[in-house]
């Protein structure tokens, strides 16, 4: 779906570099939101007659268009492809193809509302008890078994993190995987001046709830001599308002990737506190020369070395959170973390070794 510029869509972006003559086509296009990167004349013209692209446009609401997902990445006519890569964190992988058609999915994750985050799902939509959680209930169920069915269509599954593989081999029972790392345009971070560093820490985050940003927030309001400023702006803005006790945590709006670039390579250093499948900011932030302090779960152990590039802490209550900061913030001021080691760390997750590694796929299928 096409109604953000985000990392996801930062993906499907390197997919046109490798492939630029290739069409393209979405369950829902947003042109004011995208079309910088993505025009409207690029778009397949099937798109503008879904079900979902017409929901769409009559309520601007996506999650409306759940129900009418399946219904919509089905009527998509690929008869005419001799490969289809498909980008997919929802239902993009439903789609039908012929059998001499190689279908390959790069997967960023199993739908997170339908399977391991369905609870916090339907508690942001407020569907969490009643009868609109026994209709929201019976509705999931479907397209649960309709999604495990689908993932049985696709020839060549990729996965963007070794956790990632972990999860589709329990929902999706697949072994047959590749992983591939997504793309990161770390020479955008890497050649942009050097800028001095400046007293404030930093996480780039949806405001969702299991981007767990409580945490950060909790701790930063027992250390009001720190500031942190949390960048992107969402669903959760008014309820983790709330939850600031102190004036020296900001939540920014992101305006640009100049202005993204200049908060991270001015960060003292990047945090993260949840458990994610893979998260591109913290390899900006290396990119940055800004070492990350996250929690040792997940892709972060995928990402980053200990001691060289990062350091955690290991309680998902944030219990140690706090001890592990000061040690952190010890080693910041010691300079344990080199320039040279981060970025070099950062460059395995190039967006030029992505599109290589992809195109090496197509060809070879």
């Amino acid at each position: 779906m096409f109604v953000k510029l985000g990392w996801a869509e930062k993906v499907v972006e390197s997919f046109l570099e490798a492939f630029p003559d290739a069409d393209l086509f979405t369950l829902i296009y947003d042109e004011k939101k995208v079309s910088t990167i993505f025009p409207k004349n690029k778009i397949n013209s099937q798109v503008f007659n879904l079900k979902t692209q017409k929901i769409y446009n009559l309520f601007w609401k996506q999650r409306l268009c759940l129900p009418y997902m399946a219904l919509s990445v089905e009527q998509l006519d690929f008869s005419m492809y001799d490969v289809v890569l498909c980008s997919s964190s929802w239902f993009t992988h439903w789609a039908i193809t012929k059998p001499e058609t190689k279908f390959i999915v790069y997967y960023h994750s199993p739908s997170r509302y339908l399977w391991d985050y369905t609870n916090e799902y339907k508690k942001s939509i407020w569907f969490s008890s009643g009868i609109k959680s026994y209709f929201l209930n019976n509705l999931f169920l479907k397209l649960r078994i309709w999604d495990f069915i689908a993932s049985k269509r696709v020839d060549l599954p990729i996965m963007a993190s070794k956790h990632v593989a972990k999860r589709l081999k329990k929902y999706y029972k697949r072994n047959d995987y590749k992983v591939i790392y997504p793309s990161v345009e770390v020479e955008k971070f890497i050649n942009y001046k050097d800028l001095e560093k400046k007293d404030y820490y930093i996480t780039v985050a949806a405001l969702t709830e299991w981007k767990r940003l409580d945490i950060l927030i909790n701790a930063f309001n027992k250390m009001t001599d720190k500031k942190l400023k949390i960048v992107w702006v969402w669903n959760y803005e008014s309820e983790y308002k709330k939850l600031i006790k102190s004036k020296n945590i900001e939540l920014l709006w992101f305006k640009s990737w100049i202005e993204l670039i200049e908060l991270l390579k001015q960060a003292k250093w990047f945090l993260f506190a949840s458990e994610d499948d893979f998260w591109i900011s913290p390899v900006e932030a290396l990119a940055s020369n800004t070492p990350v302090f996250a929690l040792y779960k997940w892709w972060a152990l995928e990402t980053n070395i200990s001691w060289i590039t990062w350091e955690f802490f290991e309680d998902s209550n944030w219990e140690d959170f706090l001890e592990k900061f000061k040690n952190f913030e010890k080693n910041i001021e010691n300079k344990v973390y080199k320039k040279e080691n981060l970025i070099k760390q950062a460059k395995k997750f190039s967006k030029q070794n992505f599109i290589k590694e992809i195109q090496n796929i197509v060809k070879n299928i």
